[in-house]
């Protein structure tokens, strides 16, 4: 490949800046003071109140997985690749072992992802859209079960995207500058998200056909490109990918992995969809599990702005980006048969991405007098309503605290009820485990019994044995509710 040309240089950041010319002083003043405000804001949203909210479903298995990784035990876990649970081990050596350094390795992740979505996009479309892009993704929610952000809890997904889009912004530095240091950095930080989580492998297409987009290139070329640049990413994504999978055995590990997902895939995973408990979800589970994570207002902002970002007219990039999108689509919602509340995640920094480059474009279309003003005050609900989301996401984190669950074993201190078991019904195992002490059963003749816990849930229904307990003893039980959970207590174990 050549150096970069004219062809293939970006037009100048000014062209994206309507009320300040962004050389002036003025300008670099603007750009810095909202630059740090979005960034104090995100930074706030990954990190403020971080240990409050209750383990996510997986939370527990990673972070003890990754303990036991930087420790030499590679037995855990081995359905998933590795990278996120070494960075996880990683970052419980540096900030204690627990849920709160596993969290902060993740708002790393997010905020690490912000700046290379702002310094990838300020090049490109000027920095009104880079800030669009940057702070669409540190603002908006993206809520779970567990809390109102996925990426504040230790899960995989956080480190498999952040690594994703390193690798697609290095990529684009080798489609616009042609350089093979680039193609090289991209194929590392591929495989780095690869083995955080599989499921990213699906993009890279996107990153090897990136030369086929540059019409002013004869053709024969841009298919000699394309082949060697997929030799050579290949090559260096093979020898990264081996060597994080090294410590635990590459064929065994690969092996294990390949069948456990299989089977998981083959059997399902149940789940509750419009209501209704699930095995195997409709194709568009995930993208009502976005709805339902995000909000309609933030889902809102990323659709109109994503289908705005044609106006910007950088096709290249949309399309780049677009490619990402829809192989995921293809991935989540056409081939895999499990649909997951969290999955996503996988695909929201693409439409910030997308969004962002609309809202740049909308804020600094120049098209005539009636047509310029429709489009910036288009570009500024769009703002407006993300601001709204975010505020809603600020709330949340702030109030964030224990909830549930996590109060049973104070509420029974409290009442001197500090030994015997608690009867556990209509919940998930990772929902109470980690919380009752060893103390919880799902024996209703247990003699030891001294509490119940229950909660309503579509997928897990009342135990006949666990009602029928309750109605035994009805005339002998304390009631206390605790947020989504009912906590009955044996009034012979309080008194005693």
């Amino acid at each position: 490949m050549t150096h970069e040309t004219s062809r293939t240089r970006p037009r100048p950041a000014t062209e994206a800046t309507p009320w300040v010319a962004a050389g002036s002083s003025r300008g670099r003043v603007v750009q810095w003071v909202a630059f740090a405000a979005v960034f104090a804001w995100g930074l706030y949203l990954a990190f403020w109140n971080l240990g409050a909210a209750n383990f996510n479903a997986d939370e527990p298995i990673y972070l003890d997985a990754g303990w036991a990784y930087v420790h030499g035990d590679f037995s855990a876990n081995r359905e998933h690749p590795p990278t996120a649970k070494y960075l996880i081990g990683l970052a419980q050596l540096l900030f204690g072992q627990g849920a709160l350094a596993g969290r902060i390795a993740v708002g790393v992740c997010v905020i690490v992802g912000a700046l290379i979505l702002y310094f990838w996009m300020r090049r490109e479309i000027g920095w009104v859209g880079a800030l669009s892009v940057a702070g669409l993704w540190l603002v908006l929610p993206r809520g779970v079960q567990s809390g109102v952000r996925i990426d504040r809890f230790a899960l995989l997904e956080p480190f498999m995207v952040v690594f994703a889009i390193a690798a697609m912004a290095a990529a684009w530095l080798w489609f616009r500058r042609r350089s093979w240091v680039w193609l090289v950095a991209s194929a590392v930080l591929m495989a780095l998200s690869v083995t955080s989580k599989i499921s990213s492998v699906v993009i890279v297409p996107a990153l090897l056909l990136l030369p086929l987009l540059d019409r002013r290139m004869p053709l024969r070329r841009r298919w000699r490109d394309t082949v060697l640049g997929g030799l050579v990413f290949g090559a260096v994504f093979a020898v990264v990918f081996v060597a994080a999978y090294l410590p635990l055995g590459i064929r065994s590990a690969l092996t294990y992995m390949v069948e456990f997902q299989a089977t998981h895939d083959a059997q399902g995973h149940l789940v509750v969809v419009a209501g209704v408990p699930q095995l195997f979800p409709q194709w568009w589970a995930n993208l009502l599990f976005m709805v339902d994570g995000m909000g309609v207002a933030a889902v809102a902002v990323l659709a109109i702005g994503s289908l705005a970002s044609l106006w910007a007219r950088r096709w290249s990039l949309v399309l780049y980006l677009g490619a990402a999108v829809a192989l995921l689509f293809v991935f989540y919602l056409g081939i895999s048969k499990v649909a997951l509340t969290h999955y996503y995640y996988a695909w929201v920094w693409l439409f910030c991405a997308l969004a962002g480059i609309g809202i740049g474009a909308l804020l600094a279309a120049k098209r005539g007098r009636a047509a310029t003003v429709a489009t910036r005050v288009l570009g500024g609900a769009l703002v407006l309503l993300a601001v709204v989301s975010g505020a809603y996401s600020s709330v949340a984190i702030w109030n964030e605290r224990a909830a549930g669950v996590a109060l049973v074993l104070p509420a029974l201190d409290e009442l001197g009820v500090d030994d015997g078991d608690i009867l556990v019904d209509g919940m998930a195992d990772w929902e109470y485990t980690e919380y009752l002490d060893d103390r919880e059963t799902k024996d209703a003749a247990d003699p030891d019994v001294v509490a119940v816990i229950s909660k309503d849930s579509l997928r897990f229904p009342p135990t006949p044995a666990v009602t029928e307990f309750l109605d035994e003893h009805a005339g002998d039980l304390t009631v206390e509710k605790l947020d989504d959970v009912t906590l009955y207590v044996l009034d012979e174990a309080a008194a005693g």
